[in-house]
């Protein structure tokens, strides 16, 4: 009887949070991201669920999150923040009617995914537009945010998955579209550390090669929902300052799998229930897994992170290379 209560619920959990799946609409995009936009927001948001960084496993099988979740209130009435030309309306999961997409391509050649949109909400006057290739304004109704029966550290999570694709199938994020919003906290780093294998290690000693690792998380208008960070710098005994990697874009255009075991070290989690980011401070697209060759004798490095609208923490730490 256990097993079949534990299957049902990861039956239920499978069926109301699955990986982001690209459409067609995807491959429309024309436009190159250069610099801030300033759109509205779709609606008067709760908070920011997940972002386009966010690890996610919910079935073993982790990938970025691609977009963010704007949680909202039940119902809520979703607004195009950029108007332009519907290019799709989907049901991208079959079968499953959280799962549908308005995607709109804006007059810049932006395309803009509007996930979990409530199937029978979609106004008559946006299915007409898709059908006839006219366009939509600014702030126009497209739809509502579909009921989501799953609940996350206490609260009901309804919310609009929201994606911006750029040339090439590249994935932009949204937060870089929209107009900034009115966040104060700064993200924090919980440790640093050494790694080994690709898992942190104690101590701050070590032998031979080796990488460094961080625990760090930002919230974006919520006390519970962690969220990485949107830019991880170093310097390593005083040096230049190396960028790890700033979240405009993705590591990679291609799909929502690649450098996320890479990127995120072995103890990392992203789910429903549990939330703990484990940087790979050596992470380069070129190198995804470098090791650190360093002399023998004392290191410390001073490790920055910064949210998307500039809140920013430092930490130092030390070890020595037996």
């Amino acid at each position: 009887m256990k097993f079949i209560l534990l299957l049902l619920l990861s039956s239920t959990m499978a069926l109301a949070h699955v990986k982001e799946v690209r459409t067609k609409a995807d491959k429309m995009a024309t436009a190159s991201f250069t610099q801030q936009r300033f759109h509205l927001w779709p609606f008067p948001l709760l908070s920011i669920g997940h972002n386009m960084q966010s690890f996610q496993n919910y079935s073993f099988s982790p990938y970025w999150h691609d977009g963010l979740d704007i949680r909202s209130v039940p119902n809520q009435i979703i607004y195009a923040a950029a108007g332009g030309k519907i290019v799709n309306i989907e049901n991208y999961v079959k079968g499953d009617d959280h799962y549908w997409e308005i995607a709109i391509q804006d007059n810049e050649g932006f395309v803009w995914k509007y996930h979990h949109v409530d199937k029978n909400s979609i106004p008559s006057e946006i299915k007409d537009a898709y059908k006839s290739g006219h366009k939509i304004s600014d702030g126009a109704i497209i739809g509502n945010v579909v009921k989501w029966e799953i609940s996350s550290y206490g609260e009901v999570y309804h919310h609009l998955h929201l994606l911006v694709v750029g040339k090439d199938g590249q994935y932009i994020n949204p937060f870089l579209m929209m107009q900034p919003l009115s966040d104060t906290v700064s993200p924090v780093i919980n440790k640093i550390g050494l790694a080994k294998n690709h898992r942190p290690i104690e101590g701050q000693a070590v032998k031979g090669q080796h990488a460094l690792y961080m625990e760090a998380s930002d919230l974006t208008l919520h006390h519970k929902f962690l969220l990485p960070p949107h830019k991880i710098s170093y310097r390593l005994d005083k040096g230049e300052e190396q960028l790890v990697w700033e979240f405009i874009h993705l590591p990679s255009g291609k799909n929502d799998t690649d450098y996320i075991d890479d990127f995120y070290m072995e103890g990392t989690c992203g789910n429903y229930s549990c939330r703990k980011f484990l940087f790979n401070l050596n992470f380069t697209v070129k190198d995804p897994r470098a090791l650190m060759k360093l002399t023998p004798g004392p290191h410390e490095v001073e490790v920055s992170i910064e949210d998307v609208v500039g809140n920013k923490t430092s930490k130092n730490f030390s070890w020595t290379v037996l």
